[in-house]
C-alpha cells in the first residue's frame, strides 16, 4: 500500500511547518536519493514476495486432488487470482522501476520471475514486460470469477487492469474495449451514487469498488503528527481551489482541521485530507483500501478517447460529464479538445484520487508533455524535480544486483558493487 509516500512525491500535499520535525519524510517530499531508495527497497521486496506466493501456488496447484466439478471450478479459480495478483505486482513493479512506456519499449523493465527457485535473471524489456502481464491477465479473465467480498481479485479486477495496462502501452482501442466492459458490466454510470462515494471511505461495502485490499490495522498514520497541532501536509491549495460547489468529491477529501500555530496561541483552520485521514483523526477503523474503483474505469475510457484522435473527443466529454454529473461537479463544455481537453481530464482525476497515489503515475507518464507545468505553482518551490530528472524512475535496490551479475541499475543511479 504505498500511497501515501507516492501522493508525497506527487503535488497531492503541501507542507506544514511541522515537517521540519520528520527529516525522513521532508527529504522524501524533496525527493532526495536516500528516502527514495528506502521507499524503493521497501516496494521491490514487498511486491515480489507476493510474486513469490503465486508462483507458488501456480506451481503446485496441479497436485491439488480434485473430486467434484464444484472443487475443480474453484481451483480455476484459484488459478485466476493468482495470476491476476502476480500481473498486478508486475504492473506497479513496472511503473515503478522502469521509464515511461513513451521513452522506449525497449528499454530495461523489470525482472520476470515465473519459478519459485532462486534465479540469476536479467532484466526484460519494457515491451516484453508488457506482453508478460498481458498474458497472465488475458488467461485470467478467461474464468468467471466473481466473489462477492470486495478483497478478492475478481474477473472484473482483470478488465480493469487490462484496460490501465492497454491505456500504458498506448493501445487506444483495446484501453477503451476493456474500461468500457468494466462499467457495463458494473451497472453503468448510475452506480456512482453520492451514497456509495462516502462509502468507499468507510467501513461498508460499496458497488463502486471493484477491488480493495482488506485491512484490521491502521493506515495513513505516517501523515499524522499530533492530535492538537495537525499533521505534517495539508493538501495542495491549488488543488482545493479546483473543487465547484456542490461536488461531493470535495466534502470526503478537503478536511478542514483547526490546528495549533508555530506561534504560541495562534490557530489556522487548513484544507487537510479527508478519506482515510479523516477516518484516523476522528478514531474510526479503516477497513477497505480502495484498488479499483469504476470511475477509475471512466478515467481510462475517456484519456483513451482522447489519445484516441479528435474524432473521439466527444466522446470523452460524454464519458466525464456522465461521471461529473454523478459527482456533483461542474460539467464540461461540449466544444472542449485536443490538449486542453486531455488535461481537463487529468484535472478531474487528480480531484477524484487526491492522497491516494494515483496522481503520481499520470505525473510520470505524462511529465514531459500535458502535464510539464506540474512543478511550477507555489506549492512546488524547492522541489527542483523537472521533467528529465532521472528520479522518476526507481533505483533497483542494492541486494537485487549485488548478487545477480545480470541485473543493471537505472540510469542516474549509482550501483554499488561492495
Amino acid at each position: 500500500t504505498p500511497e501515501f509516500n507516492l501522493s508525497v512525491l506527487g503535488d497531492d500535499f503541501e507542507p506544514t511547518y511541522l515537517i521540519a520535525r520528520n527529516s525522513s519524510l521532508s527529504n522524501l517530499y524533496k525527493w532526495q536519493p536516500q528516502p527514495l531508495e528506502d521507499i524503493s527497497l521497501s516496494m521491490w521486496q514487498e511486491y515480489y514476495a507476493t510474486v513469490a506466493i503465486a508462483n507458488a501456488v501456480l506451481e503446485r496447484i496441479d497436485n491439488v486432488s480434485i473430486t467434484s466439478d464444484k472443487e475443480r471450478q474453484e481451483i480455476r479459480c484459484i488459478v485466476s487470482e493468482a495470476k491476476l495478483l502476480k500481473a498486478y505486482c508486475y504492473f506497479n513493479l513496472l511503473r515503478l522501476f522502469a521509464p515511461a512506456y513513451a521513452d522506449g519499449p525497449e528499454k530495461d523493465g523489470i525482472i520476470l520471475k515465473d519459478e519459485f527457485k532462486l534465479g540469476f535473471l536479467k532484466r526484460s524489456s519494457i515491451g516484453e514486460c508488457v506482453t508478460a502481464i498481458r498474458n497472465l491477465l488475458t488467461e485470467a479473465v478467461e474464468v468467471e470469477n466473481n466473489p462477492a467480498q470486495e478483497y478478492w481479485l475478481s474477473q472484473y479486477s482483470g478488465y480493469y487492469l487490462l484496460a490501465e495496462l492497454e491505456l500504458y502501452a498506448g493501445n487506444y482501442e483495446q484501453a477503451e474495449e476493456y474500461a468500457q466492459k468494466v462499467i457495463d458490466i458494473k451497472g453503468g454510470y448510475d452506480v456512482l451514487t453520492t451514497a456509495g462515494y462516502s462509502k468507499l471511505f468507510g467501513n461498508e461495502v460499496c458497488d463502486e469498488r471493484i477491488f480493495s485490499v482488506y485491512t484490521s490495522g491502521s493506515y495513513y498514520t505516517d501523515m499524522n503528527y499530533d492530535r492538537d497541532k495537525g499533521d505534517f501536509f495539508t493538501l495542495n491549495t491549488s488543488l482545493v481551489r479546483l473543487y465547484s460547489e456542490g461536488d461531493i468529491r470535495y466534502d470526503e477529501t478537503v478536511y478542514w482541521f483547526a490546528m495549533s500555530g508555530e506561534t504560541v496561541g495562534e490557530i489556522t483552520s487548513s484544507p487537510y485530507l479527508g478519506k482515510y485521514n479523516k477516518m484516523n483523526w476522528e478514531k474510526k477503523e479503516t477497513r477497505y483500501i480502495n484498488k479499483f474503483r469504476v470511475a477509475g474505469a471512466c478515467f481510462i475510457l475517456a484519456e483513451a478517447y482522447c489519445r484516441d484522435g479528435k474524432a473521439h473527443d466527444v466522446q470523452a466529454v460524454k464519458v466525464m460529464n456522465e461521471y461529473l454529473a454523478r459527482r456533483g461537479a461542474t460539467l464540461l463544455d461540449e466544444n472542449l479538445s485536443g490538449e486542453v481537453l486531455l488535461k481537463t481530464v487529468l484535472t478531474e482525476k487528480w480531484k477524484e484520487y487526491a492522497g491516494e497515489g494515483e496522481r503520481y503515475f499520470d505525473l510520470k507518464r505524462c511529465r514531459k508533455e500535458i502535464l510539464s507545468d506540474w512543478n511550477v505553482s507555489g506549492s512546488m518551490d524547492g522541489r527542483r524535480i523537472q521533467k528529465d530528472d532521472y528520479r522518476w524512475t526507481f533505483p533497483i535496490p542494492r541486494g537485487e544486483y549485488l548478487y545477480n551479475e545480470n541485473v543493471s541499475q537505472n540510469e542516474g543511479w549509482t550501483k554499488i558493487e561492495n
